[in-house]
């Protein structure tokens, strides 16, 4: 049974190559849970997407995204909500708002009685987007693949020796032209873990189109190359260790700080 889990993300900032992408920070929640009987995925996606109307209204900055398991192995939930802020400020001002603004909001603006999602657990993370190359918005799928690896920290690991080579990995990818599309994560549990969390950090890693994605694994064979003869699949071996993938289906909603 996997489980992927929520995120918050505060960290510190760290020296990158200057011909790579900056390791920005967020922070961010997810709630795993099942669509309730008579309703469908497009009930959920409605209503979340009339939540930006509230945050408009308030002035608030959050996203928010569906994810639904594709090759993700016994899952026990239908949908997974997530959603982000740019830092922790914007984090507890939406928070704030949602529980004593909303309320009255909805009894005035909403369309809908009750939830159609019904929330079975939830829990935060913190982290910081460690590497990736962007393609033009234009070329973005609207529904996108994300993969999610549970790891743990080796006796010499730790997040900025794995920032680091995560910088130099982006860079040599830059160098061969052909890696474009992605963005990758690590994040770090926060808040609502349980027994169930037994590692120390997750690896979300998401493609902007099944296109970028066809082209980056057209090109695997050439990546191992490089990742073997500069030693760095030995150098993150030596600070992680992870476990198998899971594969989900993506729906990037809205980000009112855009």
């Amino acid at each position: 049974m996997k489980k992927i889990i929520l995120l918050i993300v505060t960290i510190f900032s760290f020296e990158v190559l200057a011909q790579t992408s900056e390791q920005y920070t967020y922070r961010a929640e997810f709630f795993f849970g099942n669509i309730k009987e008579g309703k469908t995925y497009n009930d959920v996606h409605e209503q979340q997407m009339e939540y930006l109307k509230f945050l408009e209204a308030n002035d608030l900055n959050y996203g928010r995204a569906l994810f639904q398991p594709i090759w993700a192995g016994e899952y026990e939930y239908d949908l997974i909500s997530y959603g982000f802020w740019p830092d922790g400020q914007e984090q507890y001002k939406e928070w704030g708002a949602y529980m004593n603004k909303y309320p009255a909001w909805a009894a005035e603006n909403s369309e809908y009685d009750s939830e159609p999602f019904e929330m079975e657990r939830s829990i935060s993370m913190r982290g910081v987007r460690a590497r990736g190359i962007r393609i033009p918005s234009e070329e973005y799928d609207r529904f996108k693949f994300v993969d999610f690896r549970q790891c743990n920290f080796e006796t010499m690991g730790n997040l900025e020796k794995l920032l680091d080579l995560a910088a130099k990995i982006e860079a040599k990818e830059i160098e061969m032209g052909n890696r474009a599309g992605y963005g990758e994560h690590y994040l770090l549990p926060y808040r609502g873990a349980d027994e169930n969390v037994t590692y120390d950090f997750v690896i979300m890693r998401h493609y902007y189109s099944a296109e970028a994605r066809s082209n980056i694994i057209g090109s695997w064979s050439e990546y191992r190359e490089m990742m073997n003869k500069s030693g760095y699949w030995s150098e993150f071996q030596r600070m992680a260790s992870c476990g198998p993938m899971s594969t989900f289906k993506t729906d990037w909603l809205y980000n009112s700080a855009n």
